[in-house]
């Protein structure tokens, strides 16, 4: 098989150099326990950057190696560049492979030609096309023949044009087809997708598909995965189909245009939904989540709401999730909810990772529990939120990636205990009434910090020296407060910054040249004097605001220096 295939992977190799005689031992084959035939041929390629280079170089595999492998259920060719059978001048060249029922074919380069090959597979039940060369609009005469075909899988393709609705519906035994990430379109107004009344699993996602959702989906009572995000759909989501999907466990509905009135009483007797995906992208949709009034059965994991208007007439958060205790995702930014912040979602769900609250009008302080390590993302930015923060928040919430508390009230010091919080990746505590000085201890172990903001808030003192183990910052705010100090001690600052604002502060002294290497620089309005054009690198520079510097070079006192190249 080697050396008529022209290619050797990983697999191959280990038969050739291998020690065991048997080939029912070898990797990537699985025999019947029964008969020892082979029944199972994995043949994936193990990716490394050798063979990475290489993947332009499409090779073909001589169909007759298969064919004393009669009993053969299973043939994995995933993640190589094979393209093709030798010897397939005839359309039925896989005829002998009568038993074979299940064919992955996803990251090679087999296109639409391979197609006409298939019908010579009666028995197949799982087709696998992902991440292939297939391109154009799909035909569906090459897979009318697969009426034993459970599972079709061509996402991630350049597939494109209208569905073949007709011959997809002839496929009568259908339980999952994914068509996501490709460049599909037209609309759903045929009945014949919702004639496939033992689908389980529906991925539209990432296509041009329009028009209105049809009532007849609630023919698809056995549907578990509906996704059709990322589509151009609009109108009003006919509740019947929902409610009818009383199987579901995920539904994404997001980055469509729909618009009008949802009720969520509509998941009354969903009680295996584990995930609902439903931001809007146009703000014309009205969620409502308590009324009519209803008890949910499900135990969620996932819940993303975000810019849509969630309970109109009482903009309170939603009752339904005071019973949940399993969510790991939650997303009700922009929702325009008002009320205090909800504590409560924190301590019900001890296994919550994200929490987004941007862009509301949550009142009141921000009070966490004692303690929870599985909050990676906290977002209450933009709300109405005052006091101040827990001495202790570095301690509670200790595994802590993202926290944006910008665009509130919030008052008081800087917790020290910021610094214990050694994960961090982003941190904008801009636009609030922060006050003081900035402690030693909240910089010192964020070592991964790659944004931070403290912008915009009544800060003072020396700032910089408490930056100097921030090796992976990247972009820094210090703007409108009342730092001083010199700008030497930048110096010892991350020379991965590429944006750094100072401006309308107290810092003075002489401009030096380390800030030569950012590319956006803004030091206007402080105390600053001096040379410092001679150093900058201007193939990376990109904006230099320096208004008010006193400068001995033929500048004026104040000047932009804009675009240079």
């Amino acid at each position: 098989m080697i050396s008529n295939s022209n290619y050797t992977n990983h697999l191959l190799l280990s038969w050739v150099n291998g020690t065991k005689s048997e080939c029912c031992d070898w990797e990537g084959v699985r025999c019947s326990t029964t008969t020892d035939h082979v029944i199972e041929l994995s043949l994936y390629s193990n990716f490394n950057q050798d063979n990475y280079q290489r993947y332009d170089e499409t090779w073909f595999l001589n169909v007759s190696l298969l064919h004393p492998f009669k009993e053969l259920r299973s043939l994995d060719f995933s993640l190589n560049t094979i393209g093709g059978w030798l010897g397939n001048e005839e359309s039925n060249c896989l005829s002998k492979l009568t038993k074979l029922t299940h064919l992955n074919l996803s990251s090679t380069h087999f296109d639409n030609e391979n197609l006409r090959f298939l019908g010579a597979l009666p028995v197949l039940k799982s087709l696998d096309l992902t991440n292939t060369r297939m391109a154009g609009p799909l035909s569906g005469k090459e897979l009318v023949n697969l009426s034993n075909l459970e599972v079709l899988i061509l996402k991630f393709n350049q597939l494109n044009g209208s569905l073949p609705f007709k011959d997809i519906r002839a496929l009568s035994s259908l339980k999952a087809i994914s068509l996501s990430y490709n460049q599909l379109n037209g609309t759903l107004s045929t009945q014949d997708l919702c004639g496939l009344k033992k689908l389980e699993e529906l991925d539209l996602a990432a296509n041009d598909f329009e028009g209105t959702l049809l009532p007849c989906l609630n023919n698809l009572t056995s549907i578990k995965f509906f996704d059709i995000s990322e589509n151009l759909f609009s109108g009003i989501v006919p509740s019947s189909s929902i409610s009818s999907m009383t199987s579901l466990e995920y539904i994404d509905l997001s980055e469509n245009s729909f618009e009008g009135l949802f009720s969520f009483n509509l998941f009354a007797n969903h009680s295996k939904l584990k995930v609902i995906h439903f931001p809007s992208n146009n703000n014309k949709l009205e969620i409502e989540t308590d009324n009519p009034n209803w008890h949910p059965l499900f135990r969620l994991k996932v819940l993303v709401l975000s810019n849509c208007t969630l309970n109109k007439l009482t903009r309170n958060i939603p009752k339904f999730l005071f019973d949940q205790h399993e969510l790991e995702v939650v997303d009700i930014s922009h929702s325009m909810l008002k009320g205090s912040f909800p504590t409560w979602l924190l301590e019900n769900n001890t296994e919550l990772q994200l929490l987004n609250l941007q862009g509301n009008s949550f009142t009141g302080q921000l009070h966490l529990p004692p303690y929870h390590n599985y909050l990676h993302w906290l977002d209450v930015s933009e709300n109405d939120l005052d006091g101040e923060l827990q001495e202790n928040i570095g301690k509670m919430i200790p595994e802590l990636k993202c926290l944006n508390v910008s665009g509130n009230h919030i008052e008081g010091n800087l917790p020290s205990s910021i610094g214990d919080m050694s994960n961090l990746n982003q941190l904008d505590f801009s636009f609030n009434n922060f006050s003081g000085e900035v402690p030693v201890k909240s910089f010192s172990n964020q070592t991964a910090l790659q944004f931070l903001s403290l912008s915009n808030n009544n800060f003072h003192g020396e700032i910089l020296s408490k930056l100097a183990n921030l090796s992976r910052l990247l972009t820094l705010e210090l703007n409108n407060n009342q730092f001083n100090g010199t700008l030497p001690l930048i110096a010892s600052l991350s020379v991965d910054i590429s944006n750094n604002c100072m401006s309308d502060n107290f810092f003075e002294g002489r401009v030096p040249c380390e800030l030569g290497h950012y590319i956006i620089i803004d030091l206007s309005h402080n105390l600053l004097s001096g040379s410092f054009h001679s150093c900058f690198n201007v193939q990376r520079v990109r904006h230099i605001l320096c208004k008010g510097i006193d400068s001995q070079e033929h500048y004026p006192k104040m000047f932009l220096i804009h675009h240079l190249s």
